[in-house]
C-alpha cells in the first residue's frame, strides 16, 4: 500500500500600512476614485488604512468652509469610518508633512499624497508613495517593503 504524502502549503496573507494624507482624500473625491479598492489592486494585498490624528484635524478645519474643498472635507471625514485613527504627538512648530514622514518611517508604511513636495521628499529618502497619476487612476512609486 503506497502512503499518499500531503504537502500543506501555509499561505501568509501579508497586509500593507498605508498612511493618507488629506489631500489625497480630496483629490480622488474631487476625481471621484474608490481610493480603497483602487488601493488594494494596486498593492495586491490586504490593506491596513492609517489615519494620523493631525490629518484628522486638518479635515475637520476644512470641512467648516463653505466652498467646494470643503464638501469634499466633509465626505472625507465619512471615508476615515474605514481607516485606523492612530493619535500621534505633534511636535512643536511640526507640519503634518513632516508627521507623515516619520510615521512612515518608524512604521515602515506606504504614504498616499497628491503632495508632489511631500512625494519628492518621501521618495528621496526610500519611502514608496501612492499618489493620482493622469487624474483618473493610482500609481505606486517605490517597493513596498517586504513585510508591509
Amino acid at each position: 500500500m503506497a502512503t499518499d504524502w500531503v504537502w500543506h502549503l501555509k499561505v501568509i496573507q501579508l497586509t500593507c500600512k498605508v498612511v493618507l494624507d488629506s489631500n489625497f482624500f480630496l483629490a480622488s473625491l474631487n476625481l471621484k476614485l474608490d481610493i480603497f479598492y483602487e488601493i488594494e489592486g494596486l498593492l495586491s494585498r490586504r490593506v491596513r488604512y492609517i489615519v494620523i490624528s493631525p490629518v484628522k484635524d486638518e479635515l475637520y478645519r476644512l470641512s467648516i468652509e463653505s466652498s467646494e474643498r470643503g464638501r469634499r472635507a466633509v465626505n472625507a471625514l465619512r471615508l476615515l469610518d474605514r481607516c485606523e485613527i492612530v493619535e500621534f504627538e505633534r511636535g512643536p512648530r511640526e507640519a503634518v508633512d513632516d508627521l507623515l514622514v516619520r510615521f512612515a518611517v518608524e512604521n515602515r508604511a506606504i504614504v498616499a499624497t497628491a503632495d508632489t513636495l511631500l512625494r519628492k521628499r518621501l521618495r528621496d529618502i526610500n519611502v514608496p508613495v501612492i499618489y493620482v497619476r493622469e487624474r483618473s487612476r493610482l500609481e505606486l512609486e517605490g517597493y513596498p517593503p517586504d513585510d508591509c
